[in-house]
């Protein structure tokens, strides 16, 4: 059997964290026969066979490679390499890694046994298991692979619900780096809002849940349109005044606040003026500002 005519897998997983438990359920679901579960902490891979049918925790990280077709490498990224050296493997086996930064080539000891490698990355946060279940059918999935395999990897976001992002090689770190901006760096931007309204005595839970409703809607319009056009607030309308009011009264709270502020306006002011929401002169006179 080779990998490209693959109908009915064997599924087997290496790691039983998050990233593992939530795509071996979603496979399970739509279908697939996820057979074998492996963990170093054998009380993990229990308790996520135990929510699969027919799928039981192996003894070891081998017994999920020779049961498995497809074997799904979810491990901490510098686990990926040597794992993938330390066990042995056969041709027409599909060997995936479910890293968002690492290259193939972290698979390399794979090839010399004639199997085929690739990765499979949902690109969402998966900090609470139900939810990162639930949000795999809305997500995308970057997938990269070897010809063969890569058909496969696609069927399986398919089933899932979540559309392909295909990442060419050689690039994985600026796609890791990218979807920092969207999930990472916003938990820093609504933590900083947060921190300057209670800054203003304004209770950090009412600070929170506004900040919240706030971030909703804002990613609802960028759904509508693109970013420059939902974007709202001073930048996107040049009102140089009330900017220059935002930064008298982040001064007064010291640190390093206005720093991070003043980075975030200027591209700001750069995306309202591409969009030609802003005239160049309004465009200068607010970077004139932030730089006084």
């Amino acid at each position: 059997m080779t990998v490209s005519h693959f109908t009915d897998c064997r599924i087997g997983f290496i790691g039983a964290g998050r990233v593992a438990t939530a795509l071996a359920q979603a496979f399970s679901a739509a279908g697939e026969r996820v057979m074998l579960v492996y963990a170093p902490t054998g009380a993990k891979a229990q308790r996520l066979a135990g929510r699969i049918e027919g799928c039981r925790a192996a003894g070891t990280a081998q017994e999920v490679a020779d049961g498995a077709d497809l074997v799904f490498l979810a491990v901490p990224d510098d686990a990926i390499g040597p794992l993938a050296a330390l066990l042995r493997w056969r041709s027409g086996q599909g060997v995936i890694h479910c890293s968002g930064g690492a290259e193939l080539d972290v698979l390399a000891p794979v090839l010399g046994s004639g199997a085929q490698v690739g990765s499979f990355h949902p690109l969402q946060m998966f900090s609470e298991p139900e939810a990162a279940l639930k949000g795999l059918s809305a997500c995308a999935v970057a997938v990269e692979a070897d010809p063969d395999l890569v058909h496969q990897l696609e069927r399986l976001a398919g089933l899932l619900g979540s559309r392909v992002l295909h990442v060419p090689r050689g690039t994985r770190a600026a796609y890791h780096a990218a979807s920092h901006y969207a999930a990472a760096f916003l938990c820093v931007l609504l933590e900083e809002g947060a921190n300057i309204l209670e800054s203003i005595d304004i209770e950090r839970d009412e600070a929170r849940h506004a900040l919240l409703g706030l971030a909703r809607g804002a990613l609802d319009a960028i759904e509508r349109d693109t970013p420059a056009r939902a974007m709202a607030g001073v930048y996107s309308r040049g009102d140089t005044g009330m900017a220059a009011r935002h930064l008298e009264a982040l001064r007064t709270l010291g640190g390093d606040v206005t720093g991070f502020y003043k980075a975030l306006a200027e591209r700001s002011i750069r995306m309202a003026l591409a969009e030609g929401r802003i005239p160049a002169a309004r465009a200068e006179s607010m970077r004139r500002m932030l730089q006084g």
